[in-house]
């Protein structure tokens, strides 16, 4: 009797588990999804750390840029992650001018860091020439300029091939080489290889990139 109870008991443990079954194969499939916003984040926060730099950047300029940033995401609904930390800093050399964003992003994964990096690295004096410019005349200097952006981000992998780009601050990441231009038309600039040029200025002289960041050319020689 014991026996027979067990056997009905599996039984309706078999029937329930085969009504389950049916009863979610009846159901409609419902499509999951996720927001994919890291790409997308990363490329705002890029955005901002060159419009901070523009403009010149310090850590209120920044702050200030990042709580519009995040008023926005508030009204528009941007998705983005949270933000729990930014500051700009800058390193100069006898030859070099580098200046830092960096942003810590709450992810799924924890603390992250997007960084955006922009270096501008002279060489020596090659040789000097006279220019006459709007009836002035100059005397320019010839001379070597690497300059180049790095993007870093857990969601920008760094790319087999690319350019070097001479920062202190090890950064790994996507390396972009802006172009650059003399809003004043006095300098001579001429692109001879991937983040590399060939410029003519006046002394110490103050380039700017596409995206308007400086550009500072230090004379040497």
């Amino acid at each position: 009797m014991q026996r027979r109870r067990g056997q009905f008991a599996l039984l309706g443990v078999i029937i329930l588990a085969v009504l389950v079954i049916l009863a979610i194969h009846r159901q409609d499939p419902e499509p999951a999804y996720m927001i994919q916003r890291g790409q997308m984040q990363t490329a705002q926060l890029v955005n901002l750390g060159r419009a901070c730099m523009a403009v010149g950047c310090s850590n209120t300029t920044l702050a200030t840029l990042v709580q519009d940033l995040l008023n926005r995401n508030a009204s528009s609904h941007l998705y983005m992650f949270p933000i729990t930390n930014a500051y700009y800093t800058y390193r100069t050399s006898t030859n070099r001018y580098e200046n830092y964003t960096f942003f810590t992003i709450l992810t799924v994964r924890g603390q992250e860091t997007v960084a955006v990096a922009v270096s501008a690295q002279s060489g020596s004096t090659l040789n000097t020439f006279a220019k006459n410019y709007h009836g002035v005349t100059y005397i320019l200097k010839n001379t070597t300029l690497t300059y180049c952006h790095v993007y870093a981000s857990p969601f920008f992998p760094s790319q087999p091939g690319s350019p070097s780009c001479p920062i202190s601050i090890s950064l790994t990441g996507i390396v972009y080489c802006p172009r650059i231009y003399d809003p004043n038309g006095l300098a001579e600039i001429k692109q001879i290889g991937p983040c590399n040029w060939a410029v003519a200025v006046p002394g110490n002289y103050t380039l700017r990139d596409e995206f308007y960041v400086p550009v500072k050319v230090v004379v040497r020689g």
